[in-house]
């Protein structure tokens, strides 16, 4: 006999965020969300998602006849996502369970209820509160360690959404590259050519901090625009904003990052990478104090890898090859300043977005890491709409 426990205080929160932590303890794969991070933003008190209105949420968790929690689910409504699309969704995020499907139907069951409660007809995931979250689950890939923005999933879960009337809306894929070792002049006298023909140049970036003072609003306000209609964003509000930046900020090195500016001094284009910091972020559990600093700290001056958190184009200089001079620009620091990294790994990738595909296999030696999925499934028996995003990528490709 398995029962459901609506989460309402602080302790059960804790008891929420520290099972997935217990459920993957001898997993070397796995690579926790900071707790601190996951404490405040499923807090309706603190969150900066549900705190400004643009989110809700419900945590539950399930127990067996002893009391000992063997699942939990998180069901989101996105206000912001839903008014933007123009649809009546939830989404089911922070899925973990034992292996065992009881557990799991009572979970989806649970979840899908409360989406119907509020009026939703169709529920989709894994997903968080936005992009920037976790989302995705793990259906190849499952012997290599995540990232810190990924979540790993056993091999099991993948049946759980098969059997409980869950289909495919949308797979993410996931590249490792290698990383060049030395400076290619011919790259750099073409991205010259092309900086010179599109009338940008690459910002000086002074410091993290002058960065941030400087081109905070500008940056993200370019990031909505260039992600706004893909699969499962939503607008970043102010508080996410800041929330973001919080969680970043110490993570970020200026030599990892390319800012391209037009004769104006406006943003035209942004490239983020940084110091992929999975192993130490691992063996602290996801705790940053009082050891867990240390293992990042060393991790972060001298890592093995790099992680690629984005890059985005304003729509007027799309297909005016200002990708490719951030791909120069950070790879040229790179050989000089990271000779020893070995690999970069790419952020979630649509699988449909051929375009972004042949840019990555024509700049780099890429190889598909990990791929992962997003289910939808009606909650009324009606057929599900399809996202416009997918339109959007089929017309993009034809062109």
């Amino acid at each position: 006999m398995y029962t459901i426990e609506t989460v309402n205080t602080k302790k059960q929160l804790k008891q929420f965020v520290q099972f997935q932590l217990d459920l993957y303890k001898d997993c070397e794969f796995f690579v926790p969300p900071f707790i601190s991070d996951e404490m405040r933003n499923l807090d309706p008190k603190r969150s900066p998602y549900m705190m400004d209105g643009s989110a809700e949420a419900q945590c539950f968790l399930c127990r067996d006849e002893s009391g000992k929690i063997v699942g939990r689910i998180c069901a989101i409504l996105s206000h912001s996502y839903n008014k933007k699309n123009n649809e009546e969704r939830i989404r089911i995020s922070r899925f973990d369970c034992i292996d065992n499907e009881e557990v799991a139907k009572l979970l989806f069951d649970t979840a899908e209820e409360w989406g119907r409660q509020k009026g939703m007809k169709v529920v989709h995931g894994p997903l968080g509160f936005n992009d920037m979250e976790r989302e995705g689950l793990l259906i190849e890939g499952f012997d290599t360690i995540s990232t810190l923005n990924t979540q790993y999933y056993y091999p099991y879960f993948e049946k759980f959404f098969d059997k409980f009337g869950y289909q495919k809306e949308i797979d993410w894929i996931e590249y490792q590259f290698k990383i060049t070792k030395t400076s290619d002049e011919r790259t750099g006298r073409l991205s010259e050519m092309i900086e010179k023909r599109a009338g940008v140049h690459e910002l000086e970036i002074k410091s993290i901090s002058w960065l941030i003072k400087n081109y905070y609003d500008e940056i993200f306000d370019l990031l909505d625009e260039a992600y706004g209609s893909l699969y499962g964003t939503v607008p970043i509000s102010p508080a996410v904003r800041q929330s973001i930046i919080g969680q970043f900020k110490l993570v970020l090195k200026k030599e990892l990052i390319s800012i391209l500016v037009n004769e104006e001094g406006k943003v035209v284009a942004v490239g983020f990478l940084m110091p992929n910091i999975s192993r130490s972020v691992h063996q602290s559990k996801g705790k940053i104090f009082p050891f867990g600093f240390i293992k990042i700290l060393k991790e972060l001056n001298h890592p093995k890898a790099l992680e690629m958190l984005l890059i985005g184009v304003k729509k007027e200089y799309k297909d005016k090859g200002l990708t490719s001079i951030i791909f120069h620009h950070v790879l040229d620091r790179i050989a000089k300043y990271y000779d020893y990294v070995e690999y970069s790994e790419t952020n979630l990738q649509l699988e449909d977005n051929y375009k972004v595909q042949q840019l990555f296999n024509k700049s780099f030696d890429t190889k598909e890491a990990r791929r992962r999925r997003c289910y939808y499934k009606s909650l009324t028996g009606e057929p599900v709409k399809l996202h416009k995003c997918f339109e959007e990528i089929e017309e993009e490709n034809k062109e």
